[in-house]
Order: C-alpha cells, then structure tokens, then sequence
C-alpha cells in the first residue's frame, strides 16, 4: 500500500497543506500565513502554528497519518520554516532528492518535515556586468519533475512557469535544470494596474479574456518604443482614442509578456517550451510564440496545480529508495 504524506507549499502570505493519499489528493486546506510574516515578526511562529492546525485537520479528515511533511518553495528559504542552501545548476532528480533535509520541530507537529533544495546558477562574475546568468528557484524544481512525470517528457525542455515571478527553467534530457532565468512580470503587471494612473484606464484580470490583436499590438510597441512608453500608451487608447478598457488592458498584458521573451533566449532551439501556471500569461505567451519555432506544450490549470505535489512526492520517494 502507498505511503501517505502531506505536502507543504508556503509562499509569502499563505501556507496551503495537501494530503497524497493512494496515489492522489485527498484533502486540501490553507492559512494566512507566510514568509512576509516571518519578515515583519522575526521569528516563524506563525507558519509553525499554521501548519500544527492544518497538520492536525488533515489527520482528523482522512484518518491517516503522514509518513512525512514534504516542504518546497520559499518554505526552504531563510524567511520559511527551516532554510536550506540552493544546489548549484546542474542538478537533477537524484541530486534533489539527495540534498532533502530532515527536521523535526516539536512545537509544530509529530512528523518529520522533508525540505527539497531549490537550484543556483551562479552569476558568470562578481560584478554588476555579469549578473545577467545568475539565478534562483525554490519550488519549481519539484514542479519540473511533476511535469515531466504528468506530461511523459523525457526529452530537453524549456519549463516557463507564471506566478508572481516569471521563470524559464531549462531541463536537460536527463531531467537536470541546467539553468533559470527569473522576471518579475507577474508583479509588474499587479502594481502597475493597482497603483499607477493605469488603475482607470484598464480592468480587473478576473474572467478577462485578452483580445489577440490587442495583445500583439502592446507586445510590439513594448518591441519598438519600450514598455515604459508601451505602458502609457494604454491611457492614450483609453482616454483618447476612446478604446475599451478591456482592450487595453490586453494591450499592457501583451507588452509585458513581451518582457518574458528574452527568458527564453539562449535554450535548445528544438527543444519544447512547456507553459504552465495560472492567470492570462500562458495564453497570452501560447499566441506570442505561435510561430512555429519551437514545439509549445500548454499545460492544463489542473496538471499544473497538481505539478509540485507529484515532484516532491517523487523526490522524497527517490530519497527513501522507494517509488512514487
């Protein structure tokens, strides 16, 4: 019979446990919790409390008891539950599983937590002219190792993940991230609708649907004048062409996606670019690259939720000897 373990995923203001039980999940449950909590108050207190809470309804619903606490993601950072060092590119499946490390706090609960290691690429130089190949990812190296079990991808791939932050991860066909490249699109993109004078002129994300016209217009203007410039021109549509708001929302969409294109610059060339995450972004970028190109692989929200818990589950079971 399978092993029973809980996953963990606490990123900076919520901490979100699921239970892999038989091969699937069979419970869910979060808290208001995270890394910005432990910036403010100095101490991690609060995740701690969080996962006991969540640890203990996890136990109540389902009847079982982890055989462990699996922790990926800004957990395994120095404002998370427990930090451990990045593993310098390139590293792998067994790399990864290697560099898990196991503690056991007994204020939080009777489980040992498993803590996978994210991945470096060193900058090629100590100065601010090299920084341009340096890189870190927590998290998404479960992620990869998800999707390539979930999607059946054993050759090289480049992995474009949206979130808050951009990342293109490039994998090798050995299923070893080679390197990362990080923009903060996501973030752009929030605090420009949020807390700009673009507030008026564009619309909440929810249920949008970008226009493509609008989309690859903002990405070329974004192309030719830069996106500063491209970012004003959204006010210009609204207030004086008299353009919908809902276009022009796509049309500063598609000129920060235009953002995420360099990411993908320098990968294998025949290599598939696998899109995956949640939000505008993998459509919006599914159309800017429809060129043909290179191969492009759309993950669906679900196999993209379920990515991280299948990797780390695969990881920690690597560790262990076992199998997932």
């Amino acid at each position: 019979m399978s092993a029973t373990y809980a996953v963990v995923d606490s990123g900076t203001t919520r901490t979100r446990v699921r239970v892999w039980q038989g091969g699937a999940v069979t419970w869910t449950g979060d808290r208001e919790a995270g890394a910005r909590d432990t910036a403010i108050e100095g101490h991690t207190g609060r995740i701690r409390a969080a996962l006991r809470e969540l640890l203990a309804e996890a136990r109540s619903a389902t009847g079982a008891t982890p055989r462990a606490a699996i922790c990926s993601g800004m957990i395994t950072s120095n404002l998370g539950l427990h930090e451990v060092p990045h593993l310098p590119a390139p590293a792998g499946p067994d790399e990864l599983a290697a560099g898990i490390v196991e503690v056991r706090f007994d204020d939080a609960a009777d489980v040992p937590f498993a803590f996978v290691p994210g991945v470096k690429t060193p900058p090629a130089a100590r100065d601010v002219a090299g920084l341009e190949t340096g890189d870190v990812l927590r998290g998404e190296e479960a992620e990869v190792v998800g999707l390539r079990d979930r999607l059946g991808i054993a050759t090289a791939a480049t992995y474009l993940h949206f979130g808050s932050h951009h990342k293109a991860v490039e994998v090798d066909a050995d299923g070893r991230i080679t390197a990362s490249r990080t923009a903060i699109t996501g973030e752009l993109l929030a605090a420009i609708t949020e807390h700009t004078i673009l507030k008026s002129s564009t619309v909440p994300l929810a249920g949008l649907d970008p226009d493509p016209a609008a989309v690859t217009a903002g990405a070329r203007a974004a192309r030719e004048h830069g996106v500063g410039r491209a970012a004003f021109l959204v006010r210009v549509g609204e207030h004086l062409a008299g353009i919908p708001r809902e276009h022009m929302t796509a049309y500063l969409i598609g000129a920060l996606a235009a953002l995420d294109l360099p990411l993908l610059a320098g990968g294998d060339t025949a290599a598939p670019i696998v899109l995956y995450g949640h939000g505008v972004f993998p459509g919006v970028l599914t159309q800017l690259l429809a060129d043909g190109t290179r191969p492009i692989v759309r993950v669906d929200g679900a196999t993209a939720d379920l990515a991280a818990v299948v990797g780390a589950v695969a990881l920690y079971e690597r560790r262990a000897g076992g199998s997932a």
